[in-house]
């Protein structure tokens, strides 16, 4: 689809259907990373008192829990006295989902499902303000490498295992004017096909794992492939951490600036990396703090509270990764904050006996109903061992197709051995890892 059209024509139709006026909120957002700083911390006050007032006056769980805490909005000093304010876990609206949401808003919603790297996907509500405010965030940050609503992505991802669920995301992929390269079948077998496919769709940019973005990049250099009508104007990697030697060889093969993506299902992105290698925190979008930790080298626990969600806001939520903030300037002319020392979400492959490299994210993608929390790990390429803490609904029946789903995947020789635990221990750190290695 030409960009212009897929802009103009089935993007806007589509902001009109849902009602959600992503182009008017990316019109109204553009230039503000290039304000003064002290604009936009007059800007991030401004929003966390509106944002903090709505909590307290119609958001059950925060008018309970200031009230607990002793806690009146129009006392506090901020931004610093939001540390007053309790600390937000997935566990706490897993548990009470509802007392989130304003029973006053009678906004449309959409849900959506994070990809589970604690072990135990969120399902996480979105009105239309909220999630026009994500992709406006999202195209603003991709504007800057001369991408913007419309133009043709090839996507590195994961393909959802039900057959109802990819024909759902299929559409979605040509509504987006995208093209979806599989995650888990990135083998020797498929990636011709998967090149002769992006040459003819000629795409803008690319966007998905740095792991499955090396694989790809190394088979191509191996190959000394010709990639002659394939030329990107930026690969924006996301969903793991992006390490150095990635960047360097994905940079090499495709000749284009490879652009590192922080970000989450619950808040769109956190942070987006500058032409001069800053991972910029979207501040008008998202106030971050950074708790220290005793263990740390000046690292800190992250916290978000969101400044654009009135619905169902999530005030200093605990996403699980630690990092550093820096009000340096930079370069670029963005005067966002800076994120550094970024760790958490690190994703790797599972290797079967046939040296094929399969994302581990095929394990969110297939282990869903009846399935708790799930670990897995692997010691040898003969072996993938699962455990799972399971509900009621986890049937015989269910388990063997999860079985026959992973060994389409992962092939006939690989054994796969599942264990039913009551639970799965997190590491020392606190966090969770959904699958563990041994095969570096």
């Amino acid at each position: 689809m030409h960009p212009v059209v897929a802009k103009y024509i089935v993007y806007r139709t589509i902001e009109t259907c849902r009602g959600e006026k992503v182009s008017a909120t990316l019109d109204r957002i553009r230039k503000i990373p290039f304000l003064p700083p002290g604009e936009i911390k007059k800007l991030q006050r401004e929003k966390l008192t509106r944002i903090l007032q709505n909590a307290e006056k119609n958001i059950p769980y925060y008018r309970q829990t200031f009230k607990a805490h002793g806690i009146q909005v129009e006392r506090l000093d901020l931004p610093q006295d939001l540390t007053k304010l309790p600390i937000l876990s997935k566990e706490t609206i897993r548990e009470r989902p509802r007392e989130f949401i304003d029973p006053t808003n009678k906004s449309r919603t959409s849900e959506e499902v994070t990809s589970g790297t604690s072990g135990r996907p969120l399902v996480v509500i979105k009105d239309r303000q909220k999630s026009a405010c994500i992709r406006a965030v999202m195209f603003r940050c991709y504007e800057h490498y001369g991408v913007t609503i419309g133009n043709k992505q090839v996507r590195f991802w994961g393909i959802p295992a039900k057959r109802r669920d990819r024909r759902r995301e299929q559409l979605k992929d040509i509504l987006a004017n995208r093209i979806r390269i599989s995650a888990f079948d990135l083998n020797n077998r498929c990636m011709p096909g998967y090149l002769e496919e992006i040459r003819k769709f000629k795409p803008d940019y690319f966007y998905g794992y740095p792991c499955v973005l090396k694989q790809f990049s190394e088979w191509i250099q191996e190959k000394n492939l010709s990639l002659d009508g394939i030329h990107p104007r930026v690969i924006i990697t996301t969903g793991e951490i992006l390490y150095p030697l990635q960047r360097e060889i994905i940079a090499k093969t495709f000749q284009c600036p490879v652009a590192n993506e922080y970000g989450t299902t619950e808040n769109g992105v956190v942070a987006f990396e500058c032409c001069c290698g800053n991972m910029h925190i979207m501040a008008d979008h998202l106030y971050v703090e950074s708790i220290p930790l005793s263990h740390s080298n000046g690292s800190g626990k992250l916290l978000i509270t969101e400044l654009n969600n009135f619905y169902n806001p999530l005030i200093r939520y605990d996403i699980g990764d630690t990092g550093m903030l820096s009000d340096k300037p930079c370069k670029c002319g963005i005067r966002f904050p800076i994120l550094t020392a970024l760790q958490g979400r690190d994703s790797s492959f599972i290797i079967t006996p046939e040296n094929t490299h399969v994302n581990d994210g095929i394990l969110e993608y297939i282990l869903r109903k009846g399935v708790v929390k799930f670990q897995g790990f692997q010691r040898d390429k003969n072996h993938l061992h699962i455990k799972i803490v399971k509900n009621d609904d986890l049937t015989a029946e269910l388990m063997q197709e999860y079985k026959r789903e992973l060994h389409r995947h992962l092939g006939e020789r690989i054994k796969i051995e599942f264990k039913f635990v009551r639970e799965i221990a997190r590491e020392p750190s606190g966090k969770f890892r959904y699958f563990i290695t041994e095969l570096i």
